[in-house]
C-alpha cells in the first residue's frame, strides 16, 4: 500500500510565530513547513509518509493486529486469549479503554493529519509540474478518503479535519454526523478519481489509481445502501478492466503464494518486501523491516509460531458445503485453510500427525516455508481485489431486481472457483436466491481479508449469524458491538467529543 521501497519518514513541525526580533531567527537544523515544502521530493516524500501509517503494525488499518480484528469479529475466526486486548474484541467484552480499538483510531488521524499536509501545502506549491502536484494531491485525498471510510465503518460519527490546525485548540472539535463522515469520503474518492492515472510502471505497484479510487467510491456507496451511485461508479471500472488492466487471477491459490503479486487482481495491494533492516518492533524506520509478523502470529507452536489467530469450524464447513466439479474441493477452501485432509501438508509437517481435528490457516501464511521460526512474511495483502468489485456490481443489479445483469458477475466468481456451470439457473433467480448466492460467495472468496464482519453488518445479518454460531463469546454479543466505542482517551483529552450512543 505504501510507495513501494520508499522508508522516508517526515517529521513536520508547525507554523511559527513572525516576529521583527533578532532573536525570532529559525534554527538552520530545523525542519518547518516553510522550509520543507519547496520541491517535487519534498511531496513525494510527504505523500510517502500518508501511505505508511496505513501498515503500521498495531495502528496501521492494513497493520498486522488490525486483519486478526477484523475476522476475530465474526463466526469464522476467533484470538486466542493472551493477548487480553484482542481476545477482548473477539469475545465481544471490549471498552472504550481497548488498546487495540484506540491505536486504530490515533493511527486514522495521523493518516488524515499527513494527508492534510500533503492536500495544504502541496496545493499551494506552484515551482512544480502541475500535472505531477496534482496526481500528488489526488492521491492525498484518496488516503485521506479511506482512513475517514476506516473511521466511519468502525468508530460511527467522528470528527472531521480537512486542514492542518493552526494551533491546539483546532484539534479539539466535536464529532461530526456519521452522514458527514460518508459525505466526505464520497467527495475525497471522487475529487481524487480526477486526477490520477488508470495504470503505474512496474516500481511503482502499490500506488493509488484511478480504478482504485473509484472502486472504493462505490464500495462507499454500497455500504451507505445506495445502490444506484454504487452501480455507477463500480459499472465504471468493469466497463473498463481492460485499460485499468484488472481481471481475475486464474488460479485462485496464486493470489497468496508470493510469486503472482500485483498481478490483474489487485486493484488496491498492499505492498510488503524483506527490504529494510531485520528487526519487526524497531523505532528507527531504517531498522525495521518491510516485511510483517502476521505469518508467525497466526503460525502454530510446533513450528515456531504464536497461534494468536485461527479459523474455526464454521468456517471449514462452509467451504464444504459444495464441492469442486469432479468432486474435489473448492480450490479457495485448501488456499485459505488447513486440515485433516488426505494428504494435507502444513509448513512441510504432515497434517494428520501433528494437528489432527484442528483448523489452521494458510492464507496469506507462508506456509510451505521450511525454515521453522522464522515467518517474517514479505507477502502482500489486499485491500481490494477486483472480485470484490465484480461482486459489488452483481449485488448492485440484484438489490435494484436485475439479477440478469448480475448472474455472469456471479459465474466469473464461481468459474474460478471451478463449481458446477450455475448461469443459467443464477439467471432465473429470483432477487433473495441471487443475494443468498452473493453472500455465500463474499464468504468463502474473502475469508481472513477483513470484509465479512462489514457486510454481515449492512445485511443486518450479524447478530444473527453470531449467535447462530454458538463460537466463542457469542453469548457476550449485543448490537453495541456493531462499532467500537469512542477511545476513552479521546473523550478525556478532547472536551467537545461525546461518547456514542450505544456505549453511554
Amino acid at each position: 500500500m505504501k510507495i513501494k521501497y520508499l522508508v522516508a519518514i517526515i517529521v513536520l513541525a508547525g507554523l511559527t510565530s513572525c516576529s521583527d526580533s533578532f532573536l525570532d531567527q529559525q534554527d538552520p537544523n530545523q525542519v518547518t513547513t516553510a522550509s520543507f515544502w519547496k520541491t517535487e521530493a519534498d511531496l513525494y516524500s510527504g505523500l510517502a509518509t500518508v501511505y505508511s501509517a496505513f501498515t503500521a503494525d498495531y495502528s496501521g488499518y492494513y497493520g498486522t493486529v488490525n486483519w486478526e480484528l477484523k475476522d476475530a469479529r465474526t463466526e469464522n475466526f476467533t484470538e486466542r486469549n493472551d493477548v487480553r486486548a484482542r481476545y477482548e474484541i473477539s469475545v465481544y467484552q471490549n471498552t472504550a479503554s481497548n488498546d487495540c480499538s484506540t491505536s486504530l483510531y490515533t493511527g486514522a488521524y495521523i493518516g488524515i493529519f499527513r494527508a492534510n499536509q500533503v492536500i495544504q501545502y502541496g496545493s499551494a506549491m506552484k515551482n512544480i509540474d502541475e500535472n505531477v502536484r496534482n496526481q500528488y494531491v489526488a492521491e492525498a485525498k484518496f488516503l485521506r478518503g479511506l482512513n475517514y471510510f476506516n473511521l466511519v465503518i468502525d468508530f460511527g460519527a467522528v470528527p472531521i479535519h480537512t486542514t492542518v490546525p493552526q494551533s491546539s485548540d483546532e484539534y479539539y472539535v466535536a464529532k461530526s454526523t456519521v452522514e458527514e463522515v460518508w459525505q466526505q469520503v464520497i467527495s475525497d474518492f471522487t475529487e481524487a478519481a480526477k486526477y490520477l492515472p488508470a495504470t503505474y510502471p512496474a516500481a511503482q505497484k502499490g500506488r493509488i489509481t484511478k480504478g482504485a479510487a473509484l472502486a472504493f467510491l462505490g464500495r462507499a456507496y454500497l455500504y451507505r445502501g445506495d445502490y444506484a451511485n454504487a452501480q455507477t461508479a463500480l459499472k465504471s471500472v468493469v466497463d473498463n478492466e481492460s485499460t485499468y488492466g484488472y481481471g481475475l487471477q486464474a488460479n485462485y491459490a496464486e493470489l497468496f503464494d508470493g510469486n503472482h503479486e500485483n498481478g490483474p487482481e489487485g486493484v488496491l495491494e498492499i505492498q510488503y518486501s524483506t527490504l529494510g533492516g531485520t528487526a519487526i518492533w524497531a523505532n528507527d524506520p531504517a531498522s525495521k523491516t518491510r516485511a510483517t509478523f502476521v505469518a508467525e502470529e497466526c503460525a502454530p507452536g510446533e513450528v515456531g509460531g504464536w497461534y494468536e489467530f485461527f479459523p474455526t469450524k464454521v468456517l471449514l464447513n462452509k467451504f464444504l458445503q459444495e464441492p469442486a466439479v469432479g468432486g474435489g474441493f473448492d480450490p479457495r477452501a485448501t488456499a485459505t485453510l488447513a486440515w485433516d485432509y488426505p494428504g494435507c501438508k502444513y509448513y512441510q509437517l504432515d497434517f494428520h500427525e501433528y494437528w489432527p481435528g484442528d483448523v489452521l490457516l494458510r492464507k496469506n501464511q507462508n506456509w510451505w516455508n521450511e525454515d521453522e521460526g522464522n515467518w517474517k512474511s514479505a507477502l502482500n495483502e489486499y485491500g481490494m481485489r477486483y472480485a470484490d468489485v465484480l461482486l459489488m456490481l452483481a449485488e448492485t443489479y440484484t438489490m435494484q431486481n436485475n439479477v440478469a445483469a448480475a448472474a455472469p458477475l456471479v459465474h466469473r466468481i464461481r468459474q474460478r472457483a471451478t463449481l458446477t456451470n450455475k448461469l443459467a439457473a443464477l439467471t432465473a433467480y429470483s432477487k433473495d436466491q441471487m443475494m443468498e448466492e452473493i453472500r455465500h460467495q463474499r464468504d468463502l472468496e474473502f475469508a481472513r481479508e477483513g470484509i465479512h464482519f462489514y457486510d454481515l453488518r449492512r445485511w443486518g445479518l450479524l447478530e444473527k449469524t453470531i449467535k447462530e454460531s454458538q463460537i466463542i463469546g457469542y453469548q457476550n454479543y449485543s448490537s453495541k458491538f456493531e462499532y467500537y466505542p469512542i477511545p476513552e482517551s479521546e473523550l478525556d483529552n478532547n472536551p467537545n467529543m461525546k461518547q456514542s450512543d450505544a456505549w453511554k
